[in-house]
């Protein structure tokens, strides 16, 4: 894997109030890139549920031609989550002034992904549980640190990686892809804007972006 991609990554993700957050997704263009065209791995769903799961946005939204499943100000992750709902339908990212960057899918196939996604997430336990014989379950593990890279942030130093999950679920789920990945990783306690949860020691964390990114 190139060196770029771990010797030299910054520390980021400061809280908003020291650093701006484009900022930061700029110094973290070349992750960024490697982690949303990486490949879709065996279980696509369950990497953009967490997706879907970080990204949603709230309260209802009047149907229409196209219909959000998410919105944010990353590009990598946007493009990342059209990329693996297009293995279901239709997807694309859409700028607009209010919302920023936009994962539309159309209205008639709306209904269809939201409970694609939903039982994508609710079998996540038992998917990351799944014996270690069962290659594709680690592939759904990497896929949840990929998304949770991409939506959450990276907060890189010497032998220590930490990433903001959006809820407790996203946290704990992230916890236990990482046992999957024989990666112990840690839910540190809530801060401003998210829920850390971190992976310490180098070798790991060279493992988890290599894996991750599919780079060697």
């Amino acid at each position: 894997m190139s060196a770029t991609l771990l010797t030299d990554l910054p520390p980021l993700a400061a809280p908003a109030e020291t650093a701006p957050a484009d900022a930061s997704r700029a110094e973290m263009a070349p992750l960024d890139r490697a982690l949303s065209q990486a490949p879709l791995g065996a279980f696509p769903l369950l990497e953009a549920a967490f997706g879907w799961q970080e990204l949603r946005p709230s309260g209802w939204h009047r149907p229409a031609a196209a219909t959000a499943i998410a919105q944010t100000s990353s590009p990598a992750a946007a493009a990342r989550l059209a990329s693996l709902l297009s293995t279901l339908t239709w997807a694309n990212v859409v700028r607009t002034e209010r919302d920023g960057l936009r994962v539309e899918v159309s209205a008639g196939a709306y209904n269809r992904i939201i409970r694609a996604l939903t039982g994508a997430w609710r079998s996540r336990t038992q998917l990351l549980a799944a014996s270690p014989a069962v290659p594709e379950s680690r592939q759904a593990a990497l896929g949840v640190w990929r998304m949770a890279m991409l939506t959450g942030g990276v907060d890189a130093h010497a032998g220590q990686l930490t990433v903001r999950a959006g809820s407790p679920a996203a946290a704990q789920t992230l916890v236990a892809a990482a046992a999957r990945l024989n990666m112990p990783a840690v839910a540190d306690r809530p801060r401003e804007g998210g829920h850390p949860v971190r992976i310490t020691g180098r070798a790991q964390v060279y493992q988890l972006l290599t894996e991750a990114t599919g780079q060697r």
